[in-house]
């Protein structure tokens, strides 16, 4: 069984492979499609096969995708209109292709009116993969919880947790346990024409986030409400250099978040890994230790 994972080089994608390696997927029957194989040479040296496959290069994908019995696509990191135009040409080869099933990595639990900025272009990859007319899942993966843990050190000097929220919660997940079901669901012909919304074990509010990170560090760190003007100038003034573009996009989530659209609890990640997905404070008491 070839299983392709577009994207392959990304956080996300790494995840999958190492969790499809570890259910016991041969090196050789899994295939990355990359924009750039020459940037992931450590995952050709494991064994794994690696294609390009460009999502603004319809042909490359067509042959980037020969052979597929099941094809993940995960989104770039662009705006909404180019994601529409690229996942409209990764669907369009797929078929093209002769894939033999269609997985797609989507993101919440996006509505007509979600307050967040991504959520159009997810609406329509979603429909566009179901009316593919080739077998589909949809995955949609909660909320990252990597970054937190990226920012801990720097939340621990100011002492502060400081986002634009009210009231909202977030089921937070790790792209570990999202790589374990989503690899469940490449594995599984039964997860044929269904969706999933791959959330973590408990929906928190940003009080509560911060008492476990001062938990986990002996450190205080309390939630700080700030507005969607001060959290801009964070991401301005902070150490990862976030694109323009991309600051009213990571704003629009956490409205998004007061709208509810984040707070959700299933137990999809346990159906298709097989074990629940990691709470917060387990989560980050393994990878700060």
């Amino acid at each position: 069984m070839a299983i392709h994972v577009m994207g392959a080089g990304g956080q996300l994608g790494r995840k999958v492979v190492q969790a499809l390696r570890d259910r016991g997927v041969q090196a050789g029957d899994i295939v990355c499609n990359v924009r750039s194989p020459d940037k992931v040479t450590d995952l050709a040296a494991q064994g794994l096969v690696v294609r390009r496959a460009d999502y603004d290069d319809p042909s490359s994908m067509v042959e980037g995708f020969a052979g597929a019995d099941a094809l993940l696509l995960i989104p770039t990191f662009m705006p909404p209109e180019p994601r529409v135009v690229q996942h409209g040409n990764a669907v369009h080869a797929a078929a093209e292709a002769g894939v033999g099933r269609l997985l797609f990595c989507s993101f919440g639990n996006g509505t007509p009116l979600s307050r967040f900025h991504i959520a159009p272009f997810m609406l329509y990859a979603e429909s566009k993969t179901r009316l593919s007319g080739l077998p589909w899942t949809i995955l949609r993966d909660g909320m990252y919880l990597d970054p937190i843990a990226d920012w801990v050190p720097e939340l621990v000097e100011m002492g502060r947790l400081p986002y634009p929220v009210q009231h909202g919660k977030v089921s937070y997940i790790s792209r570990d346990d999202l790589g374990r079901a989503i690899a469940g669901a490449l594995v599984n012909d039964e997860t044929v024409d269904q969706a999933y919304d791959l959330t973590g074990p408990e929906a928190l509010s940003m009080e509560r986030l911060a008492e476990i990170i001062s938990t986990v560090t002996g450190e205080s760190v309390v939630f700080d409400r700030i507005t969607d003007e001060e959290y801009a100038q964070i991401c301005r003034d902070g150490e990862e250099d976030v694109p323009e573009f991309l600051i009213p996009i990571l704003t629009s989530l956490y409205h998004a978040v007061d709208n509810g659209e984040f707070g959700g609890v299933t137990d999809h990640v346990e159906q298709l890994a097989g074990s629940p997905a990691a709470d917060v404070e387990t989560y980050l008491r393994r990878v700060l230790s």
